[in-house]
């Protein structure tokens, strides 16, 4: 079920991590904060100076469940991103033939049925939030939707699905009703609509080639890079509306390198800034839930270690999710 690259004389095989890696566990981290987020609020942590010191039983499998759904659409994101992910010279494991298609189908093929395992224990309102996962998964990398390929589709699916249905299962999870969840999501939607923008930038040249109408082909960088900022703005303003603190401080707190990004242009304050973004939302969230701190950081730790001894490459780099 793998396929070797040749590179030279070397054959490069399959490690078993590269299966785990093949989910991109790093760049499931927005999904984590909003899911663990939207769970602590439904259970009633809205006091900045409680935190919550461990996960319940309900907020685990919301993350397995969830986690499982979101690995399977990154697979199959890579599955139809191959050509411009060559390109762009990123993700390494399908574009050099690391590991094969046949192989990553099956694996997304696993992992969403252990999705569905793990969802049959909670409330009947979390299988919604997973069918909606599921069918925006399936409408953002492939049929005539491809929301990946059209802007502005491709912000508003990761706004949904990151914004909006991360944390909608975090709260479903621990049994709360949607009805007191839509200002908060809208702050939620704007600010990964704002970093989305933001991230779509340096991959301009592959989606040129592969002929994709994405947000950042269709503005350009400029117009793109100052869209970022807008929505990032607008997403703090909803969460002070909202009073949701974590909406706030984290746009706030990572508008400054996203204007340096828009000033300079350079390649490399763009990447510096999209993934110091995700870190400050990150620490917000882990300050009321530290536990989450532990699983993020093993995660990034995980991933210094893989890129570095599979690739010769650090992580956070070029290339690497």
């Amino acid at each position: 079920m793998t396929k070797a690259r040749e590179t030279g004389s070397e054959s490069v095989k399959a490690w078993p991590l590269d299966f785990v890696f093949l989910l991109r566990p790093a760049v499931m981290v927005p999904l984590w904060l909003f899911l663990v987020h939207g769970a602590r609020l439904a259970s009633g942590g809205e006091s900045l100076w409680s935190p919550t010191l461990l996960p319940t039983t309900r907020t685990i499998l919301a993350l397995t469940s969830m986690s499982f759904m979101l690995g399977g659409a990154y697979i199959l994101n890579q599955i139809a991103d191959i050509e411009t992910d060559r390109v762009n010279d990123k993700l390494f494991l399908l574009p050099r033939g690391i590991i094969s298609v046949r192989a990553a189908r099956f694996e997304l093929v696993v992992v969403w049925v252990l999705a569905l395992v793990a969802a049959v224990a909670l409330p009947g309102r979390f299988a919604i939030i997973l069918a909606a996962s599921l069918l925006l998964s399936l409408t953002y990398s492939s049929g005539p939707v491809c929301a990946k390929a059209k802007a502005p589709l491709d912000l508003i699916w990761n706004a949904v699905g990151f914004g909006a249905l991360g944390a909608a299962a975090g709260w479903t999870a621990a049994g709360a009703s949607l009805g007191a969840y839509a200002l908060p999501a809208l702050s939620y939607m704007l600010a990964v609509a704002g970093i989305t923008a933001s991230t779509t930038i340096p991959d301009l040249e592959g989606d040129e080639a592969a002929g994709l109408s994405t947000t950042v082909s269709v503005l350009g960088k400029k117009a793109t890079s100052l869209l970022a900022l807008v929505l990032l703005v607008a997403a703090a303003v909803a969460g002070a509306i909202a009073r949701e603190p974590v909406a706030v401080l984290g746009s706030v707190v990572s508008i400054p390198g996203l204007v340096r990004a828009h000033v300079s242009g350079r390649r490399e304050d763009r990447t510096r800034a999209n993934q110091v973004a995700v870190m400050v939302f990150a620490l917000f969230v882990c300050l009321w839930s530290p536990y989450l701190l532990i699983i993020v950081g093993c995660v990034i730790a995980a991933s210094r270690v893989y890129y570095q001894k599979r690739f010769g490459i650090s992580y956070p780099g070029p290339g690497t999710p």
